[in-house]
């Protein structure tokens, strides 16, 4: 299993540019998401983590509290990194993160075409398919 790294950050930490940079790299470049969607008021309040292999970053996500429930949002590898199982240890670190701090599910709304990832981290699939920022999600759910 490949080894990664995560720093957690805030929004007003100098390395949040990092997640600027991978946003605007992934979501907006590579998906055609309008720059506008990158961001938002809830990223002020977030947990966001910066993804490492020990030599660069390779990826960025945020998370999010709603009641007791943690919200995985806006996961993003850059390309290169793709396939190597870095998604996959973070997920599996953060799951760990936050069930010691009282959490038992994560939800998301994962991009519907990649919605196989998240299933091989052991997420279900819930409801109907809808529309954001015009390309089709899903709501996805794990429990632990």
């Amino acid at each position: 299993m490949i080894e990664i790294n995560l720093l957690k950050l805030n929004f007003h930490n100098k390395e949040f540019s990092h997640v600027r940079d991978i946003r605007e790299s992934v979501f907006h470049r590579e998906l055609g998401i309008s720059k506008k969607d990158l961001f938002d008021e809830q990223d002020e309040t977030c947990d966001h983590f910066l993804i490492f292999d020990g030599k660069q970053i390779v990826g960025s996500v945020r998370m999010r509290s709603i009641k007791k429930i943690i919200k995985l949002e806006r996961m993003a590898i850059l390309k290169d990194f793709r396939t190597k199982n870095y998604g996959k240890n973070c997920i599996l670190q953060l799951k760990e993160y936050y069930s010691k701090i009282g959490y038992s599910k994560i939800i998301l709304d994962s991009i519907y075409s990649v919605r196989n990832f998240y299933k091989k981290c052991d997420f279900i699939e819930e409801g109907e398919v809808f529309q954001r920022v015009g390309i089709d999600h899903i709501r996805m759910t794990l429990t632990f």
